[in-house]
C-alpha cells in the first residue's frame, strides 16, 4: 500500500508533463554551422556588393554624350601630336618661346620703369640735377615752335609749360629773376616783388603763378578756353612790366656784366 502510495504521483506528473503542449519560443534553436568555405564567401560578398545602396552614383555636368565627344577629340589631338613630323624639336622650341617671353617681360619691366623715372615731368624737368654754370632757360624765341607744334597738337598741357618756360626767360632776359632749378615759382615770384615795378603786373603774375599751381601741379584739366585765359595773362603782363619795350643801355651793360 506505501509502495503503491509512493508510484501514484509520479505516474501523475508523468501524464500531465505528456499532454501539456510546447510554446514556440521553448523549442531549443537549432545551432547553424558557420561557413568557412572561401568560395561561399566570395559569392556571398559580390551579392552584397551588388546591392544597389551600396553604390554611388556619380553626377556629371556635362552630358555623356559630349564627355565622348571630348574624349575622343583629345585622344585624336594626342596622336596628331604624336605623329607631327618634328614632334622631336618640340622641346627646343618650348625652351626658345619661353626665352623670348622672358625677353619680352624684362622689355616691358624696363619701359614701365623708364617712364615712371622720366616720364613728362609736371614742369620744366625739374628733376635733373644742375650743373654748374648752365643755362637754366633758352632764348625766349627758342620756345615758339614748340608752343606752335603744341598748339596744332591741342596739348594744352604742353603748350602751357612751353608758354611759362618763354615767359621765365623773358623775366630772365630783363634780370628781373634768376633762374635756377632749385627755385619755385612761389620764389620767382618772391623776386618779383622785391623789385620796383608796377603793382598790377605783379596782381596778374600772382594770378599766373596761382593757375600753374592748380593746372600743373594739381594737374586739373587744361582746355583751349583754360589755355586762351593763361595766354592773355602772358601778353598783360608782359605789358605792364614792359617786357617788349627797347632795352636802355645801361640795362644792355648790366646784362653784358
Amino acid at each position: 500500500m506505501n509502495r503503491f502510495a509512493r508510484t501514484l504521483p509520479r505516474v501523475a506528473a508523468a501524464l500531465l508533463l505528456a499532454l501539456t503542449p510546447l510554446r514556440a519560443d521553448d523549442a531549443p534553436a537549432p545551432s547553424a554551422a558557420p561557413v568557412t568555405d572561401p568560395t561561399l564567401v566570395a559569392q556571398r560578398y559580390q551579392q552584397i556588393a551588388a546591392q544597389p545602396r551600396f553604390h554611388e552614383v556619380e553626377k556629371s555636368g556635362l552630358n555623356p554624350r559630349l564627355e565622348d565627344l571630348l574624349t575622343q577629340w583629345f585622344k585624336q589631338l594626342g596622336a596628331k601630336v604624336g605623329d607631327f613630323k618634328y614632334s622631336s624639336r618640340m622641346p627646343a622650341f618650348e625652351s626658345m618661346l619661353m626665352s623670348l617671353l622672358v625677353v619680352f617681360s624684362i622689355g616691358v619691366l624696363i619701359y614701365i620703369t623708364y617712364r615712371i623715372t622720366r616720364g613728362r615731368a609736371w614742369t620744366w624737368d625739374e628733376s635733373r640735377p644742375s650743373e654748374p654754370g648752365e643755362k637754366e632757360l633758352l632764348a625766349p624765341e627758342f620756345y615758339d615752335e614748340e608752343i606752335a607744334q603744341a598748339i596744332r597738337a591741342q596739348d594744352w598741357h604742353a603748350a602751357w609749360l612751353a608758354a611759362w618756360r618763354q615767359f621765365l626767360s623773358r623775366l630772365e632776359q630783363r634780370n628781373l629773376v634768376e633762374a635756377d632749378r632749385t627755385r619755385t615759382n612761389r620764389e620767382y615770384l618772391g623776386q618779383l616783388r622785391g623789385r620796383p615795378l608796377p603793382a598790377p603786373g605783379l596782381a596778374v603774375v600772382t594770378a599766373m603763378v596761382n593757375a600753374y599751381d592748380r593746372f600743373i601741379y594739381g594737374r586739373a584739366a587744361i582746355g583751349e578756353t583754360e589755355w586762351n585765359r593763361f595766354h592773355r595773362q602772358i601778353e598783360e603782363a608782359a605789358l605792364l612790366l614792359h617786357l617788349d619795350d627797347p632795352r636802355t643801355s645801361a640795362t644792355a651793360g648790366r646784362a653784358a656784366a
